[in-house]
């Protein structure tokens, strides 16, 4: 009886430590596999942590591609119409037509930007007198001016010594046509481009005195602070040089001084180089991009691009430039006479670009 008794003793202790056992093991295999999961949880936040990071990061920069082209007349001398004319080509093509060998650069910018040397108007208007011979000008009807929008080109200035060919009422019309087809209209007023957190300004002017100068140093004043980058459009020089006059160069140049960070400028007709003063960009001259009024202007012309990459973060602005090369004239005759296109010609579009950059005296 004893050594049955002992017997029973140790089969239940047996069965207790297997017992123990398998709920040991049990316990220690949960822990272990918790504190898997929990190390795996916690690597999945630190990773989803680090890529929330990366993207608050990469939505802190913000990139802005900026195109700019120069004289564009999209009328004819007194809004004549008659066989083989500008305004001709226009009354049988669509809207997109006068700058389709280059809208799709516009299209892939963030905003393009013109300065359009014409008035939009459909009434009988009387040509304001002028003290200059021979004298010019131009206009075409208001339905045209989706031309622009149709192209991609979103901002137009209206500064220029065409903007009062019709007077008071001219220009009245041409700040309605541009609007009501849904270009902003530049003039001496800072218009704003927003993208992102990223406010640039646009101060479009005539620059043909001291006084207009003047005005526009106090435009940058009232604006600098308020916005990331300031750019100054003129309109100013004398025709057909291929350089910049002196006070024009004394302009621009006190433009930066006075807070500008970009600098363009149109008029000549021709090109006019480039100059980096301060570390910022003066563009003398763009030359004439579209223009309607005559098949006889200089040949060469380009699209202006700049980039821009702010870091809101870090605050700071990262640049770069680009120049296309382009023709005024696609051909001598014919409706292409007129239509702008990028040149293919390796040797001439290095001509041009060296004559910008200063290495040449012309860019033909």
């Amino acid at each position: 009886m004893k050594y049955k008794k002992t017997t029973y003793i140790s089969i239940l202790l047996f069965f207790i430590g297997i017992i123990f056992l398998y709920y040991g093991l049990s316990i220690s295999f949960a822990l272990d596999y918790t504190e898997s999961n929990l190390n795996e949880m916690n690597q999945r936040e630190e990773l989803e942590e680090e890529q929330s990071i990366d993207t608050i990061v990469e939505e802190k920069k913000v990139n802005i591609k900026l195109s700019f082209i120069g004289d564009s007349l999209i009328g004819s001398f007194k809004g004549e119409n008659y066989i083989g004319n500008f305004r001709d080509l226009l009354e049988k093509n669509e809207y997109s037509f006068p700058y389709k060998n280059v809208s799709s650069i516009f299209m892939n910018d963030d905003f393009t930007i013109a300065n359009g040397e014409n008035v939009f108007t459909d009434k009988e208007l009387i040509e304001m007198e002028k003290n200059h011979s021979p004298a010019y000008w131009y206009y075409a009807p208001t339905r045209f001016a989706n031309i622009y929008k149709e192209s991609s080109i979103e901002v137009v200035s209206i500064m220029n010594n065409h903007t009062y060919d019709y007077g008071a009422d001219g220009l009245n019309d041409t700040i309605n046509a541009l609007k009501n087809s849904n270009v902003i209209v530049g003039s001496e007023d800072a218009i704003i481009l927003e993208k992102d957190e990223v406010k640039i300004a646009v101060i479009c002017i005539n620059l043909f005195s001291s006084f207009q100068y003047e005005e526009c140093v106090s435009n940058i004043n009232k604006i600098k602070n308020d916005v990331n980058y300031v750019i100054v459009y003129f309109h100013g020089g004398t025709e057909y040089l291929h350089f910049p006059t002196d006070s024009i160069v004394k302009y621009s140049r006190g433009f930066i001084d006075n807070g500008a960070d970009l600098v363009i400028g149109a008029h000549p007709h021709v090109l006019e180089p480039i100059e980096v003063y301060k570390n910022k960009t003066i563009v003398y001259s763009l030359g004439s991009f579209l223009f309607g009024g005559t098949k006889h202007l200089e040949n060469r012309t380009i699209i202006y691009q700049k980039e821009l990459e702010f870091n809101l973060d870090e605050n700071n602005l990262t640049e770069s430039e680009n120049i296309i090369p382009c023709y005024l004239y696609t051909a001598l005759d014919g409706y292409e006479s007129w239509i702008p296109s990028v040149i293919e010609n390796e040797n001439e579009k290095n001509k041009v670009l060296d004559f910008m950059h200063g290495l040449e005296d012309s860019p033909l």
